[in-house]
């Protein structure tokens, strides 16, 4: 089983959100639920967890990241992408600095991971806040610039990702579901 969860405030954003990540799950033939960010986040009978992003200016989910520290004692999966990204890193104690990014970005791969090969790929960011370092929580995997992109919790089955792969780079979500699968 898979958990989607949805950041959006308003339900209407979960059409651009969740449902193409939604789909993807879909495709790739798994069974799945959807939780909101407010809501009680059952992590005992699922495999992997999927934190959806939201729009720029919605920001509630940071009101309730005490529902996801439960995560720190999860042994699944987890992606997030870009509020998801946020709420991870918020609760491995990292500092979200103000970058507001919006459009389609070179983002280089620097470190071997099993999400997306090295190199160069194309992107696609909507988001106000980033990371610009890490600390020994979390392992850089993928810059655009000085903006920390990609990033892996030390020893777990993490992933917080700051762009938006269910848009341009949806083999990233892809690759997650198959993960230890």
């Amino acid at each position: 089983m898979i958990t989607v969860i949805s950041t959006c405030k308003y339900k209407l954003s979960e059409e651009e959100f969740v449902r193409p990540i939604v789909e993807i799950v879909k495709e790739c033939g798994f069974d799945y639920r959807i939780r909101r960010y407010y809501e009680k986040i059952e992590i005992d009978d699922c495999s992997k967890i999927l934190i959806c992003g939201t729009a720029l200016r919605d920001f509630d989910y940071l009101n309730y990241i005490d529902n996801f520290l439960q995560l720190k004692d999860y042994d699944g999966d987890v992606l997030g992408i870009c509020s998801g990204y946020h709420i991870l890193a918020v609760i491995y104690s990292n500092k979200l600095e103000k970058i507001k990014k919006i459009g389609v970005y070179d983002v280089t791969v620097v470190k071997d991971n099993p999400l997306i090969e090295k190199g160069s790929i194309r992107s696609y960011f909507l988001h106000t806040y980033a990371l610009k370092e890490v600390n020994d929580n979390l392992e850089c995997l993928a810059v655009q610039n000085d903006e920390i992109c990609i990033f892996k919790v030390r020893d777990k089955h993490f992933y917080g990702v700051s762009f938006h792969p269910e848009v341009l780079n949806g083999e990233i979500i892809t690759n997650f579901l198959r993960l230890r699968s």
